[in-house]
């Protein structure tokens, strides 16, 4: 049961932290908001590692996979799902890049050698389609068919993460804090480099009241990434995949308390969350 919490958790960390942001977004402008970000995230998570796991093994083979992770996400994905928001609009690429989950338990079988029983993944099925329900927008845009490869890139990339993060655990082994805590870092010096000279902006922190924002939002990422990474070294991708990357539909919750005057809650967004819960179910039961 442990790691259905932590994966929820997760998602929930990862919702509240996607809305602080918006939020300091919508206050100011502020081109370091997503290093402020990751920064305070790295900076959450190692204190997390020193406080409950202590002992330091760095100089490990298996933290490399951590530092690759790092590279991938959300340095690259975030570069790829940029591309598919600019050029196809927010809605088809969030409906691409929500299928996720299916892609992590295919991988997982395929690599890994999982064997998720039916129940699971009608659950991963059911969980895709009220992600892709909540995200669905309908907005009418004109693209080129080959800009769907970027947002398919980056759901694939997701999901390698996934098993990487598994794998790189060893199912039960290693320091899942630490590893977290590496990959952070690694995503934090990149996206510094992406922000300082592929976007050529000059380094400034925001004033306070938007600061804040992304700093919190960091904080929330650093829980959201210390839940993952210990739900992946306690269970099988199948399982933690659709919980993990089911924040979307904790957004659509949570928009209501947090950001009522930037976004809505709709009922076709109700009705992809009802859907999720009902995935949920059906991995969490089916586990066994």
């Amino acid at each position: 049961m442990l790691p259905i919490i932590f994966g929820l958790l997760t998602s929930f960390c990862f919702a509240v932290a996607s809305l602080l942001a918006q939020r300091g977004y919508h206050i100011g402008p502020a081109p370091w908001g997503a290093w402020i970000t990751i920064a305070a995230n790295a900076a959450f998570l190692l204190a997390g590692h020193w406080l409950i796991e202590g002992t330091t093994r760095i100089f490990i083979a298996d933290n490399l996979i951590f530092v690759a992770v790092g590279l991938f996400v959300p340095g690259v994905t975030r570069v790829l799902s940029f591309r598919g928001i600019r050029t196809m609009g927010s809605s088809v690429t969030s409906t691409i890049v929500n299928t996720t989950p299916m892609f992590s338990t295919v991988l997982a079988i395929l690599i890994l050698g999982e064997r998720p029983s039916a129940l699971v993944l009608g659950g991963v099925l059911l969980t895709v389609g009220g992600l892709i329900t909540v995200s669905w927008g309908g907005e009418k845009v004109s693209y080129s068919k080959i800009e769907l490869v970027f947002p398919f890139l980056c759901a694939l990339l997701f999901s390698m993460k996934d098993i990487s993060v598994r794998w790189g655990l060893g199912g039960g082994g290693g320091q899942p804090i630490l590893a977290a805590a590496i990959a952070a870092l690694t995503s934090t010096v990149e996206i510094f480099l992406i922000t300082r000279y592929a976007q050529g902006e000059k380094f400034a922190l925001p004033r306070l009241p938007v600061l804040r924002w992304f700093v919190w939002s960091g904080i929330f990422t650093g829980g959201a990434f210390l839940f993952m990474y210990i739900a992946f070294s306690m269970e099988r991708v199948s399982i933690v995949a659709p919980l993990v990357n089911s924040y979307t539909v904790f957004v659509a919750i949570l928009t209501p308390f947090m950001a009522r005057q930037i976004e809505r809650l709709t009922p076709h967004k109700l009705a992809g969350a009802a859907l999720v819960v009902a995935g949920i179910f059906a991995v969490s039961f089916g586990k066994d």
